[in-house]
């Protein structure tokens, strides 16, 4: 499996595309730069052959491209099951899209629970449930070559996501922070800024003490 990364714009995620025999896009950005991100994307594989596009956490920065995604590529949409309901619902209150002074309607989600894999072509991705930044964060871990993508959790040098926001959770984003660093990760790939590949360990580590000596 390959990954590939597309840097966010401004308040956007970062966008990855995990290229295999059966691709997943992971994240959308806000959709203000959609129609780029699908052009990169279509530089590396065929759009129609993406059939899945999983979302790390349902805030605005994360979901607000899935609707053009889902156009453009006929894929499903996937999150969480303790953020699937809320979306399925329209319940704007975990999106935070207010910050961004966007609205956005009822969106047709398929919910993920910890320990489901997703087979990626010859990879199998297993999803952990990593809560703090949101309640139904999410990663997704490769065991055979130790990435995951880890959302808004944590980022590189030292960073973590906020825990302020609707359902966020200062104790929760501790022990998902413990837990990741317990994977033997290599590489790893945040929902925003850059990533780490074969130093991830170092980056989780300057997390775990920023929060530590913070907090």
């Amino acid at each position: 499996m390959k990954v590939h990364y597309i840097a966010g714009v401004a308040y956007d995620s970062n966008v990855y595309l995990l290229e295999d025999d059966d691709p997943i896009i992971v994240d959308t950005g806000t959709g203000m730069s959609a129609g780029s991100t699908l052009g990169e994307l279509s530089k590396i594989v065929p759009l129609e052959d993406i059939g899945r596009i999983v979302l790390t956490h349902s805030h605005y920065d994360h979901i607000g491209g899935a609707e053009a995604m889902c156009e453009a590529t006929g894929a499903k949409l996937y999150l969480h099951e303790a953020e699937a309901d809320p979306m399925r619902a329209g319940d704007m209150s975990l999106t935070a899209s207010r910050m961004f002074g966007k609205a956005i309607g009822k969106m047709d989600v398929e919910p993920l629970r910890e320990g489901q894999e997703l087979r990626c072509g010859s990879s199998v991705l297993e999803v952990l449930h990593t809560p703090g930044h949101s309640p139904g964060s999410l990663a997704l871990f490769d065991g055979e070559s130790r990435s995951a993508i880890v959302g808004d959790t944590v980022f590189c040098d030292g960073g973590v996501g906020r825990w302020d926001l609707p359902g966020g959770d200062l104790r929760k984003l501790k022990s998902s922070l413990e837990r990741l660093k317990t994977l033997g990760l290599k590489n790893m790939y945040p929902g925003h800024g850059s990533y780490a590949e074969g130093d991830a360990e170092y980056h989780l580590r300057l997390s775990a003490e920023y929060l530590e000596r913070a907090y």
